[in-house]
């Protein structure tokens, strides 16, 4: 790591102090000149992890600088944004990966190596979610900063799911979105539609051009245990994380569960990654999917090969955010853009 900017000082001096624990030399720091980063000649990579909305803008300003570029979740907050930041990386040949680290979730993996083998039959429906209970996780470790500022100050939306990639991204890639078949259009309502963004129940129904279906959740605030749901339907099987493992195969017995699924799915559906899923357990990282999300990128980067969350996955994931806001507030279906075509005429 070269240079660290931060409108924050004290974000900076933690930095500092990280990188100095880990026998690093000191990066450059800046509070106001990010820009002059962007220039420098030895910064190859660019991690935008900022707010919300300065993610978009800040990326084009790297790419359009010549670097690449991993952006925090969402990618962008505006369908013109995620427009922007296709345009700008297929100008530039710059890489916009987007850091949905739920996509590197070792299950997950599993998942996408069961769905390729077949053995789950045609996948006709998947289900994905960030169900989380942030008001109660911010009471009970007395957090200075409320978790969903950025979603109840200033966002340009007052409805839809500000949150989606969480459970939008693992549920493309089990469906094989960008990858002969894609998005058609979605429906979107939410409980509690008079609450702050934070405090909705949102609920998302999505179709396919193959006409597969998909359900999508926020919920942040109703006192529920974590889950992200991670289901997938198939003719000949269905499999899901949340709450608790289950496998079901027609070719099997008997159903699996618990720790038993991740036993099957480790040893008959392998993944590539599974030697960044040991090295990150071998060094004790507390969220290994994390520690398979940065090898995957940096290698790929060192390889020149394409990463397995492409802009235009990004973009359409980010997109859900006013889609989903526009179909909420007319009550009815809204078409989803193709990313992978150039941008309609405006």
């Amino acid at each position: 790591m070269v240079a660290v900017a931060d409108k924050e000082p004290k974000q900076i001096a933690e930095a500092q102090a990280l990188l100095h624990a880990q026998g690093m030399p000191a990066p450059l720091c800046s509070s106001t000149e990010v820009q002059d980063i962007f220039q420098r000649g030895d910064v190859d990579l660019v991690l935008v992890c900022t707010d919300w909305f300065s993610h978009a803008y800040l990326a084009v300003e790297a790419m359009e600088a010549g670097k690449h570029v991993a952006v925090e979740v969402p990618a962008a907050v505006t369908l013109e944004e995620c427009w922007q930041i296709v345009d700008v990386s297929r100008r530039t040949g710059r890489c916009f990966f987007l850091l949905e680290n739920c996509c590197f979730d070792p299950f997950h993996l599993h998942a996408l190596e069961l769905v390729g083998s077949g053995r789950l039959g045609e996948i006709k429906h998947c289900e994905g979610a960030y169900l989380h209970d942030l008001h109660a996780w911010e009471r009970e470790h007395a957090s200075e900063v409320p978790l969903y500022k950025w979603m109840d100050e200033g966002h340009p939306f007052t409805s839809g799911n500000a949150y989606p990639t969480h459970g939008i991204g693992p549920m493309a890639q089990l469906l094989g979105i960008h990858r002969g078949d894609r998005f058609t259009e979605l429906y979107a309502t939410s409980a509690l539609p008079e609450q702050p963004l934070s405090r909705r129940l949102s609920t998302i129904l999505l179709r396919t051009a193959r006409g597969r279906t998909a359900l999508l959740q926020l919920d942040l605030s109703t006192p529920r245990p974590y889950s992200r749901l991670q289901s997938v339907m198939g003719t000949e099987g269905y499999l899901c994380k949340y709450p608790s493992p289950h496998l079901q195969l027609s070719s099997l017995p008997e159903a699996l569960r618990g720790d038993a699924v991740a036993d099957f799915l480790a040893r008959s559906a392998p993944s590539p990654m599974d030697r960044w899923i040991k090295e990150g357990q071998a060094k004790g990282v507390e969220n290994v999917m994390n520690y398979v999300m940065d090898a995957h990128l940096i290698d790929c980067l060192k390889r020149g090969l394409s990463p397995a969350i492409s802009v235009e996955d990004a973009a359409l994931w980010s997109s859900i955010i006013e889609l989903s806001a526009r179909s909420e507030e007319t009550n009815r279906p809204v078409p989803i853009p193709d990313f992978t075509q150039d941008r309609p005429a405006r």
